[in-house]
């Protein structure tokens, strides 16, 4: 995974350099990182290679943060980018430049470790493979709402189709990424897919409406929570 560190002040690219060796050490996975000192010399870099997350300061001198990346998207980007400042009151300009996170300095390695970890199953875990009799089907994980149980067969639910896969739901949570989540013994839900917490209840973005067992209600409340602080 190629990533950019745009920042301005030193101290704080070696901590985020350091937290991202934490993260690929724990992972056992290779990160390729190159740091830049102004948006200039980044935006220059990007003519020759790609970056698949960027982590960008948004008070930097001649060219802010948010201009450099309204520029990059400008130039075709379509990586993931990753805002950092010490002033809270930008948070809602990265939503213009489709933002995957904005973090308040100094970060945090939970934080860093949450992006991180968001960008390697998009890159890496893109895709559910089932076989369904003598076909094999490959969906993207972004694209599954839910997956709900129909007697032997697992419905698998997205915004344009309805699969069925003939393997009882139980045994299908293990191979899923960290975004899905058991919320009843007949459900899995994806947690980019849901849209409200309603008493017992959660609403899909399809306008599903589950039930959560008292069994996962906690841990539901939290995820929800949780993905909600992160998109912030």
């Amino acid at each position: 995974m190629k990533i950019a560190i745009v920042e301005n002040e030193w101290i704080y690219t070696q901590n985020l350099q350091s937290l991202l060796k934490q993260w690929s050490e724990e992972k056992q996975t290779t990160l390729d990182v190159s740091c830049f000192e102004n948006g200039a010399s980044f935006l220059n870099a990007t003519q020759k290679e790609f970056f698949h997350l960027v982590f960008m300061d948004i008070q930097m001198e001649e060219m802010d943060g948010l201009t450099c990346a309204k520029k990059l998207r400008e130039m075709g980007f379509n990586g993931s980018i990753v805002f950092l400042t010490a002033f809270s009151e930008y948070v809602f300009e990265g939503y213009h430049v489709q933002a995957l996170n904005y973090l308040l300095k100094p970060v945090s390695y939970a934080k860093i470790s949450a992006c991180l970890n968001y960008k390697y199953q998009e890159l890496y875990d893109e895709h559910y493979i089932f076989r369904n009799g003598n076909d094999i089907i490959q969906i993207p994980y972004s694209k599954i709402i839910c997956f709900s149980s129909a007697n032997h067969y697992t419905e698998i639910i997205t915004p344009d189709a309805t699969y069925q896969q003939l393997e009882p739901i139980k045994g299908i949570l293990s191979r899923l990424p960290a975004r899905f989540h058991s919320c009843h013994r007949t459900a899995i839900i994806n947690e980019e897919h849901v849209s409200m917490i309603r008493g017992h209840e959660v609403v899909l973005s399809n306008g599903m409406v589950i039930p959560i067992s008292r069994t996962y209600l906690s841990t539901i409340r939290t995820m929800f929570l949780n993905y909600a602080d992160r998109m912030r």
